[in-house]
């Protein structure tokens, strides 16, 4: 069957490539893609080690799968990923990084505004949100799959757990500042928005690269794909405050 076209379509037919290795001509064509639009990508050989090295060098920022099988001939059916559900944890896990970081960047830039009133609401649904997120990683996932642990506790899941504890403290020292009528001045609150912030995206690092892989592979491991499903499902409904 095969995938339909529409006229946000872009055709990509890895065989016109000239001398240029399939992965740099797909990425030179990809890189031009619009939201809501979507690419048709044809390849004359097994094209997923094609698409990861694409989808990596775009910063995971497009959705891809197979749509028709060869040989002779492979379609792939590209998209943004912001317009197609995240299916799997990781990508789940990772698109909730992305949101809460952005939350909390616009509450950082409010305050280095002058606007601590305009910082306050971003500022609560920043903490509701990442609440959320410890909560599926810590109680959750790393029970489900944790990896060899080092005494020394420099193994990912114990860096994980310690950070976790340490963002929760600087977060509610954060809030303390916003819990009564008054609002703080921003020279008070802003180095703490400012430490907070390099905190966050140092420990996101560091989760992405070194735990999720682990995570992963115990996923793949350990379930099916129905329970991978299930377990996908159930984090998104955490991280959207659907459950508890």
């Amino acid at each position: 069957m095969r995938a339909p076209v529409s006229e946000t379509s872009l055709t990509i037919d890895l065989r016109e490539r000239g001398e240029l290795p399939p992965h740099a001509y797909a990425f030179y064509r990809l890189r031009e893609l619009a939201p809501g639009q979507q690419a048709r990508v044809l390849a004359d050989e097994e094209p997923r080690l094609i698409m990861e090295s694409v989808s990596l060098q775009l910063r995971h920022h497009i959705h891809w799968e197979v749509v028709e099988q060869g040989p002779p001939l492979w379609t792939v059916l590209v998209r943004p990923r912001d317009e197609v559900a995240a299916r799997t944890l990781m990508d789940l896990l990772a698109r909730d990084h992305e949101r809460l970081d952005k939350l909390f960047a616009q509450a950082l830039h409010k305050v280095n505004a002058g606007d601590v009133a305009g910082a306050a609401p971003l500022l609560k649904e920043f903490a509701t949100g990442l609440q959320r997120h410890l909560h599926a990683e810590d109680e959750i996932l790393a029970p489900a799959f944790v990896g060899p642990r080092d005494p020394s506790g420099s193994d990912p899941t114990s860096t994980m757990l310690r950070e976790h504890r340490d963002i929760r403290e600087q977060v509610v020292l954060l809030e303390s500042y916003f819990d009564d009528d008054a609002l703080p001045e921003p020279s008070e609150v802003a180095p703490f928005f400012g430490i907070l912030s390099g905190v966050l995206a140092k420990h996101e690092t560091r989760e992405e690269l070194n735990l999720f892989p682990q995570w992963d592979m115990a996923l793949k491991k350990g379930l099916d794909e129905a329970g991978r499903d299930a377990l996908v499902e159930r984090i998104r409904a955490i991280l959207e405050g659907r459950e508890a």
